[in-house]
C-alpha cells in the first residue's frame, strides 16, 4: 500500500458556526425578515438559505437590495443586528450536541481547529455558551477583503491553525461556503440538515454529525 504524503494526512478541522455548531438560522432569517418587510419583500426562510446565508452581513443585504446606496445598506444591517440580538436575548440558542460531540473527538485524537464564520455574533455566541475554547483559531469573515464564495476565510484558518489548505476539512452547512472550500482547494463535508434544498460538490453530505466518525474523515484523505 502506497504511503501518504505528509500534505494529505488530516491535520484540521475548519468549522462554520451558524447551522452547523448552533442553530441560529432562523434567527438570522427572521431579523432580515421584519427589515425587508419595510421594503414590501416577502423574504422566505427559504430565500434566506439560498440567497443570504453564509454572506457577510452587507453582502446579504446587497443581495436583496442591489440598488440601495451605501448608507442606505449601512443602516438595515445596524438594524438587522438590533433584531437579531432581541429575539437571541429572548430565546436559549440551541447547541446542535452531535457536533460538539465530534469536535470533542477531533480535539482528543490531536487534531487543531478552527472556527470561520460569516458572521460578527458567532464568536460571542460561542463564548457565552462556553465553547469558544474548543478552538485553536478563529476568523470573522466580516474582517476580510472578499467573504464567502471567495476562499479566503478558510485559507486564513489553515494558516492561523499552522497548516496547509491540504490538511484540513471543512464542515459547512451553505452552499456559498462549500464553495468557498471548493474554491480553495480544501476538502469539505456539507451539512445538509434541510433536504428541501441540496448541497452540491462536497466530499462528503450528510444530515447531521452523528452520521461522521473520525475513520470516515480520514477516508476522504
Amino acid at each position: 500500500m502506497e504511503k501518504k504524503k505528509a500534505a494529505d494526512i488530516f491535520k484540521g478541522a475548519i468549522f462554520d458556526v451558524d447551522g452547523v455548531i448552533v442553530d441560529t438560522a432562523h434567527a438570522h432569517h427572521r431579523s432580515w425578515e421584519i427589515v425587508f418587510k419595510k421594503y414590501s419583500i416577502d423574504f422566505t426562510f427559504r430565500d434566506f438559505k439560498t440567497k443570504i446565508d453564509g454572506k457577510p452581513r452587507a453582502q446579504g443585504a446587497r443581495t436583496i437590495l442591489p440598488e440601495a446606496a451605501e448608507e442606505e445598506i449601512e443602516r438595515i444591517c445596524a438594524e438587522k443586528q438590533l433584531h437579531f440580538e432581541k429575539i437571541i436575548d429572548e430565546g436559549s440558542v440551541k447547541v446542535f450536541k452531535t457536533t460538539v460531540d465530534f469536535i470533542k473527538i477531533l480535539k482528543k485524537n490531536g487534531i487543531r481547529l478552527a472556527m470561520a464564520s460569516s458572521s460578527k455574533n458567532a464568536g460571542p455566541i460561542l463564548k457565552k455558551l462556553k465553547l469558544y475554547e474548543l478552538f485553536d483559531a478563529e476568523v470573522e469573515g466580516a474582517s476580510l477583503k472578499r467573504g464567502k464564495p471567495f476562499p479566503e476565510i478558510f485559507l486564513t484558518a489553515a494558516k492561523k491553525l499552522g497548516l496547509k489548505p491540504s490538511e484540513c476539512i471543512v464542515f459547512e452547512d451553505a452552499q456559498i461556503g462549500i464553495d468557498a472550500a471548493i474554491a480553495g482547494k480544501i476538502r469539505c463535508v456539507a451539512i445538509n440538515r434541510d433536504t428541501t434544498h441540496k448541497i452540491k460538490g462536497a466530499d462528503l453530505r450528510v444530515k447531521d454529525f452523528r452520521e461522521l466518525s473520525l475513520k470516515k474523515i480520514e477516508r476522504l484523505f
